[in-house]
């Protein structure tokens, strides 16, 4: 076993060298792939409330709506995120999105996979992105304890993008996206994620859009969890003059049910 998360971290740490990371959606379908050992509905509601003053009031607010069904060959997950942050009582800064994902055959090694995405980002000037895909999931190794696996997907996607005070960008791209994924128990109340996620277009295969995540989470009972979450992106080329690099760090409550 510790073989096999030896040469995962080792892929992870080359596909992160050979790429340059990218500003994207924070989609951690994995975490909700942990509750696909049992068949029927999956729900789980997460809130995170933070408020800070510096030179600035500072109140921000983020929901995490999950719902999945899991039948005993397929897979059908709903994901939703909303952020809103609220800066001295008046603007408000938005971002979101809704996806959507059918698994086939989820038990099998090789998986086919489906999906959709709406998102929008108002803080980086993202005012619409429409994508659609159809790739494969393959599991690299599933032990009681951990469970590595390989995706890969090519998607169509458009995007709209407009800064205040200049003209809007509209584009159409067709893209692959590919991830790697490392999911565990480190104790029966403590469990573990790490995902990494490659987009870009075949022909500026190395002008990419990459996510770098990772997740703890610790149970206090059956139904409610504590999670804290990191998220890294990098742009090689980000279609309007915005930050290569974004971040965010973020804990918050995890309801079950």
């Amino acid at each position: 076993m510790i073989q096999h998360v030896k040469y995962l971290l080792l892929s992870f740490v080359t596909v992160l060298f050979l790429s340059v990371p990218g500003q994207a959606q924070l989609l951690n379908v994995e975490s909700v792939r942990a509750n696909a050992d049992t068949t029927g509905w999956y729900g789980q509601l997460n809130f995170d409330l933070s408020f800070s003053q510096y030179n600035e009031q500072v109140l921000q607010f983020t929901n995490n709506t999950n719902i999945s069904y899991f039948s005993k060959k397929h897979a059908y997950l709903f994901l939703n995120k909303l952020k809103l942050v609220n800066l001295d009582g008046a603007s408000v800064i938005s971002s979101g999105y809704s996806h959507l994902r059918s698994t086939f055959v989820r038990e099998n090694r090789f998986s086919p996979e489906l999906f959709l995405q709406y998102q929008y980002n108002n803080n980086l000037g993202l005012q619409n992105r429409f994508l659609a895909g159809a790739g494969f999931r393959y599991t690299l190794f599933d032990t009681d304890s951990w469970v590595g696996s390989f995706s890969s997907a090519l998607m169509a996607e458009y995007e709209e993008w407009q800064v205040s005070g200049l003209p809007s960008v509209e584009n159409e791209y067709l893209k692959s996206s590919s991830n790697l994924s490392l999911r565990g128990i480190l104790n029966p109340q403590t469990s573990f994620l790490l995902i990494g996620y490659y987009q870009a277009r075949p022909a500026a295969f190395f002008e990419a859009r990459s996510i770098l995540e990772t997740q703890l989470e610790v149970k206090i009972n059956k139904h409610i969890s504590l999670s804290v979450q990191f998220a890294a992106s990098y742009d090689a080329a980000p279609v309007i003059a915005i930050p290569n690099w974004t971040y965010e760090l973020s804990n918050g409550l995890v309801i079950k049910f």
